[in-house]
């Protein structure tokens, strides 16, 4: 050990003496080898102490992602994940008059808000999946990934839902080959859609570049469904042939039973189309319906919503826009046949509403509680189908381009008299939250005052005292009296309807301030508003009728009548004067911070009618004598043949549209 030790100090020596230039070694050399050693030991551990150990990043592990051109069977998977995608605007607002009956979409989009793609797992590898950028609304990457579809689409011309649709129909051809199932509402209403959408096609194919050649190009494959009470499969195999598919959809029988199996139709559809997307060689499927009503079997959308997410189908309904917090609208019908009468008439038909759950308070205190406007979205279930299968709603409309109120000579023949309508662009923050019953519940019971404005919402509607009695002409006192006392009945047959409100929607007001969702805060804003306006306008009608039962005397001696006029201050009381400036702090407070939507132009209209009254006095001649009779009035032509009406023209059953 000590030579090896000497050893070292001797190679040690010649190198400092070469680096150094000098003969002596800063120590001693005859320093103990010992010593020597632990220094260069000591040395050695410090300089490892101090190298950094740093752990190289792990490898992503591989994303397997199913082949579009591989050999064996497409593995289904049970779950569907879908993600939610912001895309440029496309198509037109089409208003060609020879097809105005289906009036399609433009570039104006209400769509969810994004939601982030889950991590899935691979049906073979059992690998991450991550999320993945999509080019279209409704791209599908493989059967496992859907993209998240839009809410609503809104328009007013036939020629942008075609220009649309055509872009869709070439991001999924662009993937590989296609199958559209086209599905036709039968309804005598949907009569001239059917026969637009075919006179169209020829365009759609030619966009796509698959006419022209003398055998049909089979990459885009189409099969022919048409609904009413039952479902019929028009074409008996996909075909390639335009011609086919147009002479199918002119073929389509009328249906007067006046039922549509709108999702019973969409179902059957997937079903016989799945084998599509579960053996090689693979295809996109593609469901396109078209129809003018809800639906009679809407209980059917989970299990529609299930299969169409399986099978990666998206599915895109050229609809109607639903009515704001309305079940059904009237129709403008003009019967398609001139067998019939061509006089407008007006039907209900069930076009809404836009939400799963009642979201809007009906106390009839303003004119839009009677006239239906645009809720700025479809159908709940129609349009939760197309979002998560990933397609679009689009909301069908030919007086959309109309500024301000619609009158019924303005509103276009097969539409929905909707009085107002609104912007797509403005109500996208206030999309309903399409996801299923319970987990819709789940998130109405999270928040009192969410919770507290559905309780509301489902209870009956209040008629706030219907043309109450606003002149008492004054007989004697005793008369006078007893009129006032019955004008209080109405009021007081309302009171307890529109405190049982006001209690319920006082139970959320602890919450109100944790509402995120805008569409939640302004509902509940405007139904609070509107409820606090209407019981201080009754407690009010009620007070001051039940102060003038003490007397009142007339400015003027000649005057006989006594007349309540409305007005915006109050005598009755400080406590009304508080409720009255908790309603107007509701009511502006919707319509500063959500311009431009229903629940702001419901609050603005609550807020121009005042809260209180006022009397006012004028001479009606109740106590003068009665002007003498005589006869004014015109008789009636002796001869039959002037008074003859026509015949009334044949009309269709309203009830069966």
């Amino acid at each position: 050990m000590e030579k090896r030790s000497v050893s070292i100090v001797e190679r040690l020596t010649r190198r400092w003496q070469e680096f150094s230039g000098e003969q002596d070694l800063p120590v001693d050399v005859d320093t103990p080898a010992w010593l020597v050693s632990l220094v260069l030991h000591a040395t050695a551990l410090i300089a490892l102490g101090l190298v950094v150990i740093v752990e190289l990043p792990r490898s992503r592990p591989p994303v397997t992602i199913a082949s579009m051109d591989r050999e064996e069977p497409i593995q289904i998977p049970q779950e569907v994940v879908v993600a939610a995608e912001d895309h440029s605007e496309l198509g037109t607002q089409g208003n060609d008059t020879e097809s105005a009956a289906l009036e399609a979409v433009a570039p104006a989009f209400n769509d969810l808000p994004r939601v982030d793609v889950a991590i899935v797992e691979d049906v073979a590898a059992e690998e991450s999946l991550e999320p993945l950028d999509f080019e279209s609304v409704a791209a599908i990457v493989d059967s496992q990934v859907v993209a998240k579809g839009r809410s609503i689409e809104a328009t007013t011309g036939a020629s942008g839902a075609v220009d649309r649709l055509t872009v869709e129909i070439r991001n999924s051809l662009d993937q590989r080959p296609t199958v559209i199932c086209w599905l036709f509402d039968q309804s005598v209403s949907l009569a001239g859609q059917r026969e637009a959408i075919a006179g169209r096609l020829d365009r759609v194919f030619a966009e796509l570049g698959l006419l022209g050649s003398e055998k049909p190009n089979k990459d885009l494959l189409n099969l022919v469904f048409a609904f009413g009470n039952s479902v019929r499969t028009i074409t008996e195999k996909p075909t390639a042939a335009v011609g086919d598919v147009v002479r199918a959809i002119r073929s389509i029988p009328i249906d007067d039973s006046g039922a549509e199996v709108t999702f019973q139709a969409i179902m059957e559809a997937a079903n016989a189309t799945k084998i599509f997307r579960t053996t090689q060689p693979l295809r996109n499927v593609m469901i396109i319906a078209f129809t003018d009503e809800v639906g009679n079997d809407q209980e059917k959308v989970d299990q529609a919503c299930e299969i169409c997410r399986r099978f990666a189908m998206p599915v895109y309904v050229v609809g109607v826009p639903a009515p704001f917090g309305m079940k059904e609208v009237e129709f403008k019908f003009v019967d398609p046949d001139p067998a019939y009468s061509q006089k407008p008439q007006w039907a209900q038909i069930e076009q809404g509403p836009e939400s799963y759950f009642p979201e809007v308070i009906r106390v009839r205190s303003g004119r839009y509680d009677d006239e239906a406007i645009d809720s700025g979205f479809g159908p709940f279930s129609l349009s939760r189908l197309c979002a998560e299968s990933g397609g679009i709603y689009f909301a069908v409309h030919a007086n959309r381009g109309v500024s301000g109120w619609v009158d019924d000579r303005s509103v276009a023949a097969m539409s929905s008299r909707l009085r107002h309508f609104f912007d797509p662009q403005v109500m996208r923050p206030y999309t309903p939250e399409y996801i299923s019953l319970a987990k819709l519940k789940q998130k109405i019971a999270a928040n009192k005052a969410v919770a507290a404005l559905v309780e509301a919402s489902v209870q009956a509607e209040v008629h706030p005292m219907a043309s109450p009695t606003m002149t008492f002409p004054k007989r004697n006192e005793g008369d006078l009296v007893n009129l006032f006392g019955e004008a209080q009945k109405a009021a007081a047959v309302l009171e307890p309807k529109i405190n049982s409100l006001h209690a319920i929607l006082a139970k959320g007001e602890g919450d109100r301030a944790k509402i995120r969702e805008k569409r939640w805060q302004a509902g509940y804003d405007l139904a609070m508003g509107r409820v606090l306006a209407t019981k201080v306008r009754t407690e009010a009608y009620n007070q001051t009728l039940a102060k003038a039962k003490a007397g009142m005397v007339f400015k003027n001696p000649r005057n006989d009548t006594w007349k309540l006029e409305p007005a915006d201050e109050l005598n009755v009381g400080s406590q009304l004067e508080k409720l009255a400036k908790q309603a107007k702090t509701y009511l502006e407070r919707v319509v500063q911070e959500h311009p431009g939507t229903p629940w702001a132009m419901i609050a603005a209209d609550e807020l121009r009618m005042p809260l209180g009254y006022r009397w006012t006095e004028a001479h009606t001649g109740v106590n003068d004598p009665p002007p003498a009779a005589g006869n004014g009035g015109a008789p009636m032509p002796t001869d039959d043949a002037l008074r003859k009406l026509a015949p009334p023209s044949k009309k269709r059953d309203l009830t069966k549209l």
